[in-house]
């Protein structure tokens, strides 16, 4: 990961790294199985009264999608290597323990769509160094300090929900810029929308500098969110017994 000069959002750096982060991360009771061995983590999940609903395969990545009655909370658990890389807690909706593989959900209305989509994501970190430089006028070191940023991608989810020719996109935490302009309950409004037969755009704002683009291949089910926070990965329609895509 090579660091490279800040563009337009280096502009309150400081700030950036720390504002608050208003998202939903691991679920505390779940915490102590990322890094677990796949087979491990799946008998702990199971004890812990957790249901798996689906698993798909996005890359190299396995995902599985787990239900707790209990906890009344929907998880969504990335394995890589044979290992639980990240667990992290998805809207609600996205579980439903009776439409599991043999139930026959009826079919979606033609103007509600669901999707929730697994892949790979991208973001911006911020570090600050210190030290000392050469100053050629006063010919002594000084101290200096200067702020980097580097590209960092990561393993997460998005969920995009369409209905009545409106739309808007469920954003996990890193998804979601320190400097931001809220959302509610994670959800951010879609503007621009068009629904066609093989594709789905639109674009989103998370705070006054970043306009996002979201692009849908309704074919292959790939989704691109294009900007930073940036996204690719492979989709589902939110009705798990559903036997085709969208």
């Amino acid at each position: 990961m090579k660091p490279h000069l800040p563009a337009a959002v280096t502009l309150l750096a400081a700030l950036l790294m720390c504002a608050p982060l208003a998202q939903a991360q691991t679920p505390p009771d779940l915490e102590d199985l990322v890094g677990a061995r796949g087979a491990g983590g799946e008998t702990q999940l199971l004890a812990r009264g957790y249901q798996q609903v689906r698993a798909t395969l996005v890359r190299d990545q396995s995902w599985t999608i787990w239900w707790s009655e209990v906890q009344r909370a929907c998880v969504a658990v990335a394995t890589t290597e044979g290992r639980y890389a990240t667990i992290n807690r998805i809207p609600e909706q996205n579980c439903r323990p009776g439409g599991m593989a043999g139930a026959s959900p009826a079919a979606p209305r033609p103007d509600v769509l669901t999707l929730v989509c697994y892949g790979q994501g991208e973001h911006a970190v911020y570090s600050s160094h210190s030290g000392y430089q050469w100053n050629e006028k006063s010919k002594r070191y000084e101290p200096m300090q200067r702020m980097e940023t580097a590209s960092e991608q990561f393993q997460t989810g998005v969920q995009f929900d369409f209905r009545d020719g409106s739309g808007r996109v469920h954003l996990s935490e890193k998804m979601i810029p320190p400097l931001n302009s809220g959302g509610t309950d994670g959800w951010w409004p879609l503007e621009d929308l068009q629904m066609g037969a093989d594709r789905i755009t639109a674009h989103y704002r998370v705070n006054g500098l970043n306009r996002l683009a979201v692009e849908i291949d309704r074919r292959s089910g790939f989704a691109e969110i294009k900007g930073r926070p940036g996204f690719s990965g492979k989709c589902d329609v939110g009705d798990w017994g559903a036997s085709r895509r969208f």
